[in-house]
């Protein structure tokens, strides 16, 4: 009886210091393209040390979508007003270290990828909050065709600006082909230190 006890305050200890945030996202073509509406979520477990994103996204229609490639980019300064010169570092990501991060949504995985990053509480770079935003959504079909979702701002002029949405042959020819109902930089999340 005593380990059960045990047992349940290491669950109750567990579930305070972990929090949760979910954040979804509801993407579609103003143009009714096929292929482009989904719901997009992620899941972001933090505590102290250690930040889990898991990222699923639900095609409306999977028929031809082998896989989602998504890069996030993290904003270098927490407040761009203020006096401080300094860099946020955020976590550092498995196989990525800090700053961007990618991840593969695969049909075989149901869209579905997690990574881990690990916070070094012993470095104070004097950030509150990490801001990640969605730099790159890429939706890979069966024919090896690509569409390119613009989801932020690409000053090299190589990917769509959001809202347009551009395809990419098999002879990497790109053709603008619609818009969708993404602005800028809204597709992010936030972490706490």
């Amino acid at each position: 009886m005593r380990s059960l006890g045990l047992f349940l305050s290491f669950i109750i200890f567990i579930s305070c210091s972990l929090t949760t945030d979910v954040i979804e996202y509801e993407i579609y073509s103003n143009d009714q393209i096929e292929n482009i509406e989904t719901k997009l979520v992620f899941n972001i477990y933090e505590n102290k040390d250690m930040i889990q994103l898991e990222v699923q996204s639900f095609p409306k229609n999977d028929k031809n979508i082998e896989s989602y490639s998504l890069v996030f980019d993290m904003k270098f300064r927490e407040d761009y007003e203020s006096d401080f010169n300094g860099v946020c570092l955020g976590p550092s990501w498995e196989s990525f270290g800090p700053g961007e991060l990618s991840l593969e949504l695969k049909k075989d995985n149901n869209y579905k990828e997690n990574i881990k990053g690990v916070v070094d509480s012993t470095q104070d770079d004097r950030c509150n909050n990490y801001f990640y935003y969605l730099r790159f959504l890429t939706i890979n079909l069966t024919d090896n065709e690509k569409i390119l979702i613009g989801v932020a701002t690409d000053y090299a002029k190589d990917y769509p600006d959001a809202p347009f949405i551009w395809s990419v042959n098999k002879n990497n020819q790109l053709e603008e082909i619609g818009t969708t109902n993404i602005e800028k930089y809204s597709l992010n999340f936030e972490l706490s230190k």
